[in-house]
C-alpha cells in the first residue's frame, strides 16, 4: 500500500488529524468507525480531538467531512474549518476567498488581520426549536427548566449545524462541567444530543469567558462553532448589543476567537451571520503506519 500521508492541524488547542482525499479518494475510508477511532485515539494513535477528511467538491475549493473522536460524523466545526481555510489559502496564494462545502452547508473564508488568522462567515444561526433540534417546542431563548444542572438553569439554544446549549452564570470557573457534561450532553430534550457552553460576560461586555463540553469528544479547549453560538445567544439576551459593535471576544481554554453577530435589520454589514476569526496552525506531517490503516 502507498504511504497515507496526514497533517496534524489546530485552532487554539483544538486538534485535527488531516487527510486529503482530493487526489486520492481511497482516503475517504478513514471515516469508516475502526479506522477513525483508531486515529484519533491519544495513547495508541496519533491522536487528535476530530479526524477531517477533505474531498472534492463541484461547488466549492473542497469538502470537508468531520469525524469525531468517537467514530461520529458532523456536519460543523469552526475550528477545524479556520485550519482548512488557510491550508487551501497555503495551497493557492491567489485566492482571495476559500469556500468549504461541509454537511451543514457552505462556508466563506477569508484572509484575517494576521498571516495565521482566518475569518469565516459561518451563516446564520438556526434558533427555532425544531431546528437545534430540542424536544419540544419551546422559545430557545429561554429554555427554563427543559434542562438543569448544579448552578445551571435556563440554557439558550441555537445550531451553528450542530446542536449548542449556552449557561449563562456569574462565574463559568466554580461549574463543575467534568462531572455534570456528560449527562447535559445526553439529555432527553436533546433529541441528536448537544455541545454545552458554560460562560460568563465581563463587566465591560467586552469579553465573554467561556467553558465548553463537545458532544461526542468531552471537554474541549475551544470550539469553534460553541464560541459562535456562545456570543449568539448573549446578542438574543441583550447582554451584548449595539455599542459593543454585536462582537466580544470568546475566551476559551485554549485561546480567543472574535465572535459578530449582527441581528437581522441592525444595519450592520453581515448582518444576520456569524462572523468568526481566529488562528490556525500547523503542529507536523507525517505518514499514517500500517498498523493504524488496518
Amino acid at each position: 500500500r502507498m504511504p497515507v500521508p496526514f497533517r496534524k492541524m489546530y485552532g487554539l488547542g483544538n486538534d485535527f488529524i488531516v487527510l486529503d482525499a482530493r487526489k486520492d479518494p481511497k482516503l475517504s475510508s478513514a471515516s469508516e468507525a475502526k479506522r477513525a477511532t483508531a486515529l484519533t485515539d491519544r495513547k495508541t494513535g496519533i491522536g487528535c480531538d476530530q479526524l477531517i477528511i477533505l474531498e472534492k467538491s463541484d461547488e466549492a475549493t473542497c469538502f470537508m467531512r468531520i469525524i469525531n473522536a468517537d467514530g461520529s460524523e458532523v456536519g460543523a466545526c469552526g475550528n477545524a474549518t479556520r485550519c482548512i481555510g488557510g491550508l487551501c489559502f497555503e495551497e493557492d496564494p491567489s485566492l482571495t476567498i476559500v469556500t468549504i462545502r461541509t454537511k451543514a452547508g457552505l462556508l466563506k473564508c477569508y484572509r484575517g488581520s494576521g498571516p495565521d488568522m482566518i475569518s469565516v462567515d459561518m451563516g446564520p444561526p438556526r434558533l427555532k426549536w425544531d431546528e437545534v433540534p430540542v424536544a419540544r417546542e419551546v422559545d430557545t431563548l429561554h429554555c427554563g427548566t427543559a434542562v438543569e444542572g448544579p448552578g445551571l438553569t435556563d440554557c439558550a439554544c441555537c445550531s451553528m449545524g450542530n446542536p449548542h446549549a449556552t449557561f449563562f452564570v456569574p462565574d463559568c470557573e466554580k461549574i463543575e462541567l467534568e462531572k455534570i457534561g456528560h449527562d447535559l450532553e445526553h439529555h432527553s430534550f436533546f433529541p441528536e444530543r448537544c455541545n454545552v457552553s458554560v460562560v460568563t460576560v465581563s463587566e465591560d461586555k467586552k469579553v465573554i469567558r467561556m467553558r465548553v463540553w463537545e458532544r461526542g469528544t468531552g471537554i474541549t479547549l475551544a470550539c469553534g462553532t460553541g464560541a459562535c453560538a456562545t456570543l449568539t445567544n448573549a446578542v438574543r439576551r441583550g447582554l451584548i448589543g449595539a455599542a459593543q459593535g454585536f462582537k466580544a471576544e470568546v475566551r476559551m481554554d485554549g485561546g480567543s476567537l472574535w465572535i459578530q453577530y449582527a441581528p437581522p435589520g441592525s444595519g450592520v454589514e453581515n448582518e444576520g451571520h456569524v462572523m468568526m476569526s481566529g488562528p490556525y496552525a500547523t503542529a507536523f506531517s507525517g505518514e499514517i503506519p500500517d498498523c493504524l490503516w488496518g
